[in-house]
């Protein structure tokens, strides 16, 4: 739905939105049910005809035999109940007639409820109408019953019958008489707004204490309409508790999102103001939502809060990386002030309550960087006004695990690595090999744990290790590096006749490439090596390149041969 809203108006202390209601000419004229229509006759008094057209005056049958007939319809008022009415109106046709010279002479009166009248059980007839003609001979008409269906509704009546008849002694005279389609009664009534319900100021529920706000809040308040167009509003209506002639005023059409649209010159720091929401649609207005108040908070603290700590210090003795330590922060008596928000380095903003207004907080932070950090802090109000930062700066420890391994072993083979940390209370540690998962994780005893590690990469082994402690905490990380010994295939020619030996134990199989081609596999003799013989095609640039693995699948280093011809 669109956001309607019209030219500002402010006089005498009062702003408003003014806006023409859309719905005024939206309402749409709805069919009555029929609860009975037909016809009666004078030539058969007792009977009530119907499911035909209804003549209308005197007339004759196809014997000569003379008749004399009213027609009736009877209507359901009860969809009307508490609705306004608008226009009502009964319609219908000349489908025959017998004299188009004659005057025509047809009435509609409201008659007392009779779903099944007779020519002898006529209801009493009420009120006359005037009659409206589209056209001449076998014309459409219509009567406008606005005002006895708004009487007879506002009675309490259920049901209104209608009767057309010939005017006078007309009704006996056969060159009047016609005859006409089934009548229907058409009422363009509108349905008002609900009760505006659920009021809620910036999404928050309205509550005796007034909320406080930092900035012109949302309002809503929850409107539904019956009618089958839509177009109606909500008039929102906000006054100054202690000046109730200042009062902003609005209508928005957009009924199902909240109001955002009061001005921020319209508040006052400290001021106290009531508001309520109503729908209307130009023919009516629902009933209004509760009071609900809201208080402005426009002033930020301006006092910067301190901030003080024993475990983050300068000195050598401050907390290690990923170990928990306590920072308090003072709003130094600045009732105002109810909460803090603060972050560390490369951390997004968290926030913590004081103790009481002008209190206190005491917050716990993990720091993931070693060396200098800082912290920032600022006091925050009860609507979210920051006041200027404090910053404190301090130191973390290193507290990486001591990882001892050998500075160089052979490919494959298992190599011993202890693990030891400072820090108090550790009794684990996570380590993982060549930075690949899994992390692998062992207990510590009195701090200190010891692996194995086989060496599977060809170039060099690396243990990457945190110690963690009961609480579940982990130090920032520490490593081992072991260069692994060369691997690679030893290569020897005679003539065209090349040989592979190993350079590692447990060799089985040898790859190479020729001149950068593609990748050959011969398998290696019991004793490791294979001998075979190697054309380069008079490569310009020939170049052979052989690595090789073991059973278990480890590889060597890559032995490069660039031979001469």
């Amino acid at each position: 739905m669109r956001r309607a809203l019209s030219t500002l108006l402010i006089a005498a202390g009062v702003t408003v939105f003014a806006v023409t209601p859309a719905s005024a000419a939206a309402a749409v004229p709805r069919t009555l049910p029929i609860t009975g229509q037909g016809h009666t006759d004078l030539r058969e008094p007792a009977r009530t005809w119907t499911g035909q057209d209804s003549p209308v005056g005197a007339w004759r049958d196809a014997e000569n035999r003379f008749h004399s007939s009213k027609a009736y319809v009877t209507v359901d008022l009860k969809q009307l109940r508490g609705n306004r009415i608008i226009s009502a109106a009964v319609y219908s046709r000349e489908t025959a007639v017998t004299d188009c010279a004659k005057p025509r002479s047809v009435e509609l009166w409201q008659t007392k409820v009779a779903e099944q009248p007779t020519w002898f059980s006529a209801p009493e007839e009420l009120t006359r109408f005037d009659t409206r003609v589209t056209g001449e001979c076998h014309a459409h008409v219509s009567w406008d019953v606005s005002d006895a269906v708004t009487k007879a509704v506002a009675a309490g009546q259920e049901k209104a019958t209608f009767a057309l008849r010939m005017a006078g002694g007309r009704q006996y005279d056969t060159g009047y008489g016609r005859r006409y389609a089934p009548m229907s009664v058409q009422v363009t009534y509108n349905t008002p707004p609900s009760a505006a319900t659920d009021p809620v100021t910036d999404g928050k529920p309205c509550t005796a204490t007034p909320l406080p706000v930092g900035a012109p809040p949302s309002l809503f308040a929850k409107v539904t309409d019956a009618d089958p167009v839509p177009g109606f509003g909500v008039r929102y209506v906000v006054t100054d508790v202690a000046d109730p002639a200042k009062r902003h005023e609005a209508v928005d059409e957009t009924t199902d999102t909240p109001y955002t649209y009061l001005p921020a010159s319209f508040l006052e720091h400290g001021h106290t103001y009531e508001w309520t929401a109503h729908g209307e649609d130009g023919w009516d207005s629902g009933q209004a939502s509760s009071p609900c108040r809201f208080t402005a908070d426009l002033v930020a603290p301006v006092t910067a809060p301190s901030v003080t700590s024993t475990d983050f210090t300068r000195s050598e003795q401050t907390t290690g990386v990923g170990m928990p330590g306590e920072f308090t922060f003072d709003a130094r008596g600045d009732e105002d002030v109810v909460g803090f928000r603060y972050r560390l380095r490369d951390t997004p903003l968290q926030e913590a309550a004081a103790d009481r207004p002008g209190g206190r907080a005491t917050v716990t932070a993990r720091v993931p960087y070693a060396g200098d950090n800082r912290i920032e802090v600022f006091a925050v109000d009860r609507v979210g006004h920051s006041s200027p930062s404090s910053t404190y700066e301090f130191t973390v420890r290193h507290n990486g695990p001591l990882v001892e391994a050998a500075e160089e072993a052979l490919l494959g083979a298992e190599i011993e690595v202890s693990l030891s940390s400072s820090e108090a209370n550790v009794t684990a540690f996570a380590y993982v090999v060549d930075s690949r998962a899994p992390e692998i994780t062992v207990p510590a005893v009195n701090g200190k744990a010891k692996v194995t590690v086989r060496v599977t990469n060809p170039n060099s082994t690396s243990v990457s290790a945190r110690a963690k402690t009961s609480a579940g905490d982990f130090t920032e990380v520490g490593g081992s590096f072991t260069r692994t010994a060369d691997s690679s295939p030893v290569i020897t020619r005679d003539g065209d006749l090349y040989t592979f030996a190993p350079g590692m134990a447990g060799v089985v199989e040898y790859s190479y490439v020729v001149n950068s081609g593609e990748e050959r596999k011969i398998a290696a003799g019991p004793d490791g090596k294979v001998s075979l013989p190697i054309d380069f095609g008079g490569f310009p640039f020939p170049s052979l390149d052989v690595w090789s693995r073991t059973a278990d699948g480890l590889v060597s280093r890559t032995a490069y041969h660039y031979p001469e011809f």
